[in-house]
This record gives C-alpha cells, sequence and structure tokens, in this order.
C-alpha cells in the first residue's frame, strides 16, 4: 500500500461503509460482512491476474449487451465474458474477404446540354 496515496481508495472505503460490508471490531481494526467475503473469494477465484483486461468489475454495464454484472476492460470497454467470447469467436471464425475481381470501369460520356 507504500505505492498508492491512501486517498486513492477513499471511494471503494466509502462504498464498503455505506453499504454495511466493513464494521469496527472491537480490538479497534475493522471487519469485512460474511457476504462481502464470500464475494471477495469468488472473485479472486475468477481473477487471476492484475492486468487491466484480467480484472474482473462489477457495477459497470457491458458495452455490447448492456447487462450488468462482472466485466472486463477490454479496449478502453468493459465487456463481458459472453460478450467477450462471442466477440473472440466472431474473429476467429470470420473468413478473410475474397479478393476483389478487376472489372472494367464504365467510362460515362459527358452529355451536352443545349442552352
Amino acid at each position: 500500500m507504500d505505492e498508492h496515496p491512501v486517498e486513492r481508495f477513499d471511494p471503494i472505503f466509502r462504498n464498503l461503509l455505506s453499504w454495511r460490508l466493513v464494521e469496527p471490531s472491537p480490538d479497534g481494526g475493522w471487519v469485512l460482512h460474511p457476504d462481502a467475503v464470500e464475494r471477495l473469494t469468488h472473485l479472486s477465484h475468477v481473477t487471476r491476474s492484475s492486468e487491466a483486461s484480467e480484472v474482473v468489475y462489477f457495477g459497470h454495464a457491458c458495452a455490447v449487451c448492456r447487462a450488468s454484472g462482472l466485466t472486463r476492460l477490454r479496449d478502453g470497454q468493459y465487456i463481458c465474458d459472453a460478450c467477450r467470447r462471442a466477440a473472440d469467436l466472431a474473429a476467429v471464425a470470420t473468413p478473410l474477404p475474397a479478393p476483389e475481381e478487376h472489372k472494367p470501369k464504365r467510362r460515362f460520356r459527358s452529355q451536352r446540354v443545349a442552352s
């Protein structure tokens, strides 16, 4: 935590407090609500890397299908796993376009309009 100023975490801490996901403990520390612990455990299994494209975000709607749920940051957009897989499959399954055949260009004669 030495590498980041503590103020960077204020929005997260405010959310934890406002949603009552943390409670003060008798020894002066903080304790996560059991629901929060369960969710963190689930997310830690889903998130295996700290790269932006692999970090799982929640609270964002998918840029493609607009569904709210778990998303990942990809090319500057939050994308759900279903849309990410569909895009990956489409990219692999889409054949390259066939080379265009060279057709002679049509020439149009300009017609003079009588005045």
